[in-house]
């Protein structure tokens, strides 16, 4: 007996809670592939203006997670609405991919609120170490509430993921990250106030995402109807992963107009530095970890001194060249080189304002 609702496609293996979200999931597929494809763009831009850090690569990390797990779920339930099985394997490998971008995207979060390549090249040993455990319970979060759903959910009983004691202990590490998100910002803006064009919107919208997440499990759970649960909470979630995405790519913008703009010191400056610290020969300008300047690893100097933003042409001229995101630059340094062989002067010297006078030679020769 196969028991249907009515006999279109979009409806008639799919039961009352799955009614749009083939159409939401294929909505949400073409957005994240435009943020996606623009993401590439400014990384074109960044990248030839030596600006291409690290977060914004987690960032298109993320995106790309995300893109490829909503292909999944979107072959899934195109296979669902035929036979209604689909594919269960793909099901569970976007849902997975899914979660692994909402991790990338929150360790950038908290990477960038305390000052990873924004102020600072490298995190403490301390911080490093806080950062790998917390994400290893994140991880393992995930993990058993995938392992929970697949062993204790009853299919034919309509359940919310989180309404699990490993959804509940998600919830809590998503509060605990906000709030080491908000002691991370405090203190950067605190050694670097005018990082606060950046800072306080980014503080202020992502505080809006970290709440959001615990909040929409709540409204799930005790306010929308079990045949209406699934079909809405999935066009939230898509719904606030695409603002969040999105207005991260506005932040980072690499325009001459965006004053919010993060990144001031350019990787060629970092790499340097990398390169000795890891047994390198030692380069011009490298001294106690510093490079062309002072570029410090711990502390970055203040903007002022490395202002990218009155840079004519920012945006670059005659559009990006996208081979140069699969390049690896060499670090150059803002010094001209000297000539290897200078002329020399009438009188032997190298320096003009050294020579000794022709008269003056004269002179003590009579």
């Amino acid at each position: 007996m196969t028991l249907t609702n009515g006999n279109g496609y979009w409806t008639k293996h799919f039961s009352a809670d799955e009614f749009h979200i083939l159409e939401t999931d294929i909505t949400f597929l073409v957005l994240f592939a435009g943020i996606l494809a623009l993401s590439v763009w400014v990384a074109t831009i960044l990248r030839s203006r030596q600006l291409f850090h690290t977060s914004y690569k987690m960032y298109m990390a993320a995106v790309g997670f995300h893109v490829f797990s909503l292909f999944l779920l979107c072959l899934h339930y195109g296979q669902y609405g035929n036979d209604g099985v689909g594919l269960p394997a793909a099901q569970l490998l976007g849902r997975i991919f899914q979660s692994v971008s909402s991790l990338v995207f929150l360790l950038m979060l908290i990477l960038l609120g305390k000052g990873y390549t924004v102020t600072r090249g490298r995190l403490s040993h301390g911080g490093s170490v806080k950062i790998s455990v917390f994400m290893t319970l994140y991880t393992l979060a995930f993990a058993i509430l995938f392992i929970y759903e697949r062993e204790f959910f009853d299919a034919g009983l309509v359940l919310y993921l989180y309404e699990s004691p490993a959804g509940y202990g998600l919830i809590a590490l998503q509060l605990l990250s906000w709030l080491w998100f908000c002691y991370a910002i405090f203190f950067t803006l605190k050694h670097y106030p005018e990082k606060s064009l950046f800072y306080v919107p980014y503080f202020f919208f992502y505080t809006l995402w970290f709440l959001a997440g615990p909040i929409m499990v709540l409204i799930a759970a005790f306010v929308i109807s079990k045949w209406a649960r699934e079909k809405i909470v999935n066009g939230l979630e898509q719904s606030l992963a695409f603002c969040a995405y999105t207005f991260f790519l506005i932040l980072t913008r690499p325009g001459a107009a965006n004053k919010n703009f993060p990144f001031h010191v350019r990787t060629s400056q970092i790499g340097i530095i990398d390169d000795y610290e890891q047994g390198g020969p030692q380069p011009n300008g490298v001294a106690n970890g510093t490079a062309n300047g002072g570029v410090n690893l711990d502390h970055f100097p203040h903007q002022s001194m490395y202002s990218t933003s009155t840079d004519s042409g920012f945006i670059g001229g005659g559009g990006p060249n996208f081979t140069e995101l699969f390049t690896v630059a060499t670090p150059t340094s803002s010094q001209p080189r000297p000539p290897d062989n200078p002329p020399p002067y009438p009188g032997g010297s190298m320096d003009p304002a050294r020579r000794i006078p022709d008269f003056t030679v004269k002179s003590g020769i009579s």
